[in-house]
């Protein structure tokens, strides 16, 4: 009966460690939870050694067991200490102890983003960059604001002659529909960096806007020329498209109906 007990436990105990292996768990984290396993059985022994006394399971707080427990893992049981294998005591920390491991397995499969270490996953949402969600945050704010024009026109070459402080040249999108028209733009800024801010009107105000493309600040983005697709963004009931064309960083912005 104890050596096929003492079987299942080693069986029991090899699962355990290989499942746990398989996952995120560090090196570190392993060590920590073969010594608890050994602390709780040493805690259990000295339980049922104890006979006729007061068990220490009934004494003393939960944490000096755990604090003994993890202290006899370290150096050792003492020696003429025997465990009962057939005990009810030891087979209910078992059951305990099988609980604990699969609720952490639960916790792997449930929230993965939550590391061993305590880390968030660095993982963006749905692959969007933090800094598209920067932009997207910043071209909706500006286009809710809704400034006044600092200059109304409807013709491109105007409004090239209206920018002189931009370190680049206004163009044409080809994401903006003929049915939109052009009435006036401003000066604004995407991230520090000094930004055009173009606006159209249809059926409603749309705003685009134009800045140098810095891949370093900007990080890589969608390039329509290629026939990639741009970032679609929802912020503050604003949706927001952000793309590179021509060499430029652009943006559009309109209020959801």
């Amino acid at each position: 009966m104890t050596k096929k007990t003492d079987a299942a436990d080693m069986s029991f105990k090899a699962l355990v460690k290989q499942h746990i292996e398989t996952q995120t768990l560090s090196e570190q984290g392993l060590v920590r939870l073969e010594n608890l396993l050994v602390g709780v059985e040493a805690t259990q022994g000295n339980a049922i050694q104890v006979e006729g006394e007061s068990s220490p399971l009934h004494t003393g707080s939960a944490s000096t067991q755990y604090s003994e427990g993890i202290r006899q893992s370290n150096n050792g049981l003492a020696a003429g200490q025997e465990l009962s294998d057939d005990s009810p005591t030891r087979y209910k920390s078992m059951l305990a102890l099988a609980a604990s491991v699969l609720l952490l397995v639960l916790s792997l499969n449930w929230y993965p983003e939550i590391g061993w270490q305590g880390e968030p996953s660095s993982t963006p949402q749905l692959g969007v960059s933090d800094m598209s969600i920067k932009i997207a945050v910043e071209v909706a704010k500006n286009h809710i604001k809704m400034k006044p024009l600092e200059v109304q026109t409807a013709e491109l070459s105007q409004l090239r002659d209206y920018f002189t402080e931009l370190d680049f040249t206004l163009v044409s999108s080809s994401r903006i529909g003929e049915a939109k028209q052009m009435i006036g733009g401003r000066y604004c800024s995407i991230q520090g960096l000094t930004a055009a801010q173009i606006r159209f009107v249809d059926k409603q105000p749309l705003t685009l806007y134009q800045v140098q493309y810095d891949k370093t600040l900007y990080g890589e983005l969608p390039r329509v020329d290629l026939g990639q697709k741009p970032v679609e963004l929802v912020e503050r009931g604003v949706a927001v498209s952000i793309w590179v064309e021509k060499g430029l960083l652009m943006a559009t912005a309109h209020s959801i109906e």
